[in-house]
């Protein structure tokens, strides 16, 4: 029977039968069109797999994230005395005095400064319980640093200007009273100081690193 059907071209079953069944056939059309359709599938689950990747990343990350700034791991100890020169208003020098500086500064984020920022001259900042805060990047305005003084969570005026130059090494910084009186570590503060624009730049003095 085999050698029969394999000279007729047909299936021993449709030999016994005595009809030829019709084979389903697929054109090259329809082929193509599986294996698109196939290829998309992949590709779409793939990327599915990709993204939820990288959106569980970026929460693990993001939780990781609170949860060591939360625990204090961005915090660097500060523990500073630094001799800063007095100016008068006129930007003439006046004298000198000493600044002590000890807290917790944020070094990721929104840097920023937490603790003791006495200046020897302003009797006001160098009281029990007072503290400053101190930000860069002020307002979210790149070049912007200001210093709050604060009690007991009351915001005190202490005759310091708010807005000052501090580098984030916290080695050098120029500010101004509400008298006019310039207090800078660095003589080149002072132009910056006395002019209308003395807010508009961020300085850097690499010396003072």
């Amino acid at each position: 029977m085999e050698p029969l059907a394999d000279a007729l071209g047909l299936q021993v079953l449709e030999l016994l039968r005595g009809e030829e069944q019709e084979m389903p056939e697929m054109t090259v059309r329809h082929a193509v069109s599986l294996l698109v359709r196939q290829a998309r599938e992949r590709t779409r689950r793939r990327w599915g797999e990709i993204f939820g990747s990288v959106l569980l990343l970026a929460m693990t990350g993001f939780v990781l994230f609170g949860i060591l700034d939360y625990s204090g791991a961005f915090l660097r100890p500060v523990s500073l005395t630094v001799t800063a020169a007095v100016y008068t208003p006129a930007g003439e020098p006046a004298g000198e005095t000493t600044v002590t500086m000890e807290g917790e500064r944020q070094t990721l984020g929104d840097q920023s400064f937490v603790g003791r920022f006495a200046i020897e001259a302003v009797e006001g900042t160098c009281r029990e319980g007072v503290t400053a805060q101190i930000q860069w990047d002020a307002m979210d305005v790149e070049g912007f640093q200001d210093i709050l003084y604060c009690r007991s969570g009351e915001f005190l005026t202490l005759g310091v200007e708010r807005l000052l130059y501090i580098t984030e090494s916290m080695k050098s910084f120029g500010l101004r009273l509400e008298d006019g009186t310039l207090i800078a570590t660095d003589e080149s503060y002072v132009p910056l100081l006395i002019s209308d624009y003395h807010y508009a730049i961020r300085p850097v003095f690499s010396n003072q690193f």
